[in-house]
């Protein structure tokens, strides 16, 4: 009786395990940053640049933030993971860990320490991001495109039950911040502060990053500061999800800020 309830136990367990862990095969995009927080700048040692041609060698698609995107990442940005690479401390040895996000700024995957005895600082970079990578090159990457596929059916189902207007972008009242919360943009806090014009969007430190201001549709901001200026909502996640114009490319690109 005791062993018969433990296996159920058991196996309550690990269905509720498997339904709350996602898995990396279940993304079709990888995000990468300009900058990674320890460097101060954007591609320092060419480590942005390198992240994405080793995502892309071992079978995912990866984009630097800012380059143009394909339609359906454009569509929902929670697509995409956001990568990230933390410096660890070490004694004469550098050392680095990759980390991939979804929208919701959840971690998904964290590989083990890349490690490096190089003296030369793009070399010791290049050489612990290259090693810590072997995590991700384990994962065997394959595009779940079943799951979308899921999905989708049950997207279209729901629309069925429920009309939809199209083209009409909208979120529960839950997920527009009432007061300040965190989010995640290009692997940095910011916060959003409710203000009457909208929102005041800081950096971690309270220096100024932009404004969002409200305009006579429901659920719709127009963000100006710095590079950001563009036409903005939030999704069903609480994520802001900004569209702007790229000057370089005149094209129109999406920016997500991930609700921590």
């Amino acid at each position: 009786m005791r062993k018969g309830l433990f296996v159920l136990v058991s196996m309550f367990f690990a269905i509720q395990m498997s339904a709350q862990t996602a898995s990396v095969n279940d993304f079709k995009y990888v995000i990468v940053p300009k900058g990674y927080d320890f460097t101060k700048k954007e591609d320092a040692y060419q480590l942005n640049s390198l992240s994405k041609f080793l995502f892309n060698k071992y079978g995912f698609t990866a984009f630097l933030r800012g380059e143009e995107l394909p339609k359906d990442l454009y569509e929902n940005g929670c697509k995409a993971l956001t990568a990230d690479v933390q410096k660890k401390p070490g004694f004469l040895t550098t050392k680095l860990v990759v980390e991939l996000k979804d929208c919701k700024g959840t971690v998904v995957f964290t590989s083990k320490e890349g490690t490096s005895r190089e003296k030369e600082f793009k070399k010791a970079y290049h050489g612990a991001l290259r090693d810590a990578f072997k995590g991700v090159e384990a994962l065997r990457y394959a595009y779940n495109e079943k799951a979308e596929a899921e999905m989708t059916h049950v997207a279209v189902e729901k629309e069925k039950e429920v009309p939809v207007e199209k083209n009409i972008v909208s979120a529960p009242v839950s997920a527009i911040p009432s007061k300040s919360n965190s989010f995640l943009f290009n692997g940095k806090s910011v916060n959003f502060k409710k203000e009457a014009y909208g929102f005041l969007i800081t950096h971690s430190d309270s220096s100024v990053l932009g404004k969002a201001y409200k305009t006579s549709r429901e659920n719709s901001f127009i963000v100006q500061g710095q590079e950001l200026n563009g036409i903005g909502y939030f999704d069903g996640y609480g994520n802001l999800v900004l569209e702007r114009v790229n000057p370089a490319t005149n094209k129109v690109i999406v920016d997500t800020f991930a609700r921590q």
